[in-house]
């Protein structure tokens, strides 16, 4: 059955992660969340997708600025910024998580990695989570610090090269390509790998259903309810 993941929650209906829109997937039937994780400049992990506070409102990155200066910009309708052990806390033992390891403008967030498995592991949730990045040096850092993690692979038009054999070689369980680079041919070597794919992300209905009939294992999209009645339909 094809997982409905959904995209940093239900942000098509909620401002996207942030408590209400994890809180309204959960509601929605969602199967996973996906979230993004930067780190702040006294070492806090935030779930926001940009690097750069201006979508927030604010200025400058959030690798320069403390947890406090975060916590004090709009995520959207009053919602603020949360800390991941926020949401790990709230939700992590009801649902599955995707967590995507960001990086800031210049370089990787020193600590990242082992932070973030610090904050799972404590919680008993290593094996409920997936972590995915674009950049395999992240991943390989993780890898090297957890044999046991979970790891997708994340692929965009930008650099869709090897694939199939990065993931491989980053022992992941996962591909996480976007929608643009997803092809027949694409999913059969992944699958042929031993290679789960859960593709990034999809909203229209048509396309909803187009990427089902490829087989892929997963969709990402802002509107789980959307996808998790199409999929139940086709059960």
């Amino acid at each position: 059955m094809t997982l409905v993941i959904a995209h940093r929650g239900a942000s098509g209906e909620r401002p996207e992660n942030t408590l209400a829109a994890y809180a309204l997937a959960v509601a929605q039937g969602a199967d996973m969340i996906e979230i993004d994780l930067h780190r702040t400049r006294d070492e806090a992990i935030v779930v926001t997708h940009d690097e750069l506070l201006e979508g927030l409102g604010g200025t400058g990155e959030i690798a320069d600025a403390t947890l406090a200066q975060v916590r004090a910009l709009d995520a959207g309708e009053g919602e603020r910024v949360p800390t991941l052990a926020e949401v790990l806390d709230a939700f992590g033992h009801e649902i599955a998580f995707n967590l995507e390891l960001k990086r800031a403008t210049k370089q990787e967030y020193a600590g990242l990695e082992q932070a973030t498995l610090a904050d799972v592991e404590r919680r008993g949730l290593l094996r409920r989570m997936l972590f995915s990045s674009f950049y395999d040096t992240v991943l390989a850092r993780l890898r090297s610090l957890s044999p046991a993690a979970r790891i997708g692979l994340l692929i965009s038009h930008k650099f869709p090269y090897r694939a199939v054999e990065r993931a491989k070689a980053l022992g992941a369980e996962a591909l996480h390509p976007e929608d643009s680079v997803v092809t027949p041919d694409l999913v059969r070597e992944a699958h042929d790998a031993g290679l789960l794919v859960h593709v990034f992300t999809v909203d229209e209905e048509a396309e909803l259903r187009r990427f089902l009939d490829l087989g892929v294992d997963g969709i990402f999209t802002n509107y789980p309810r959307r996808l998790r009645a199409i999929v139940g339909a086709r059960r």
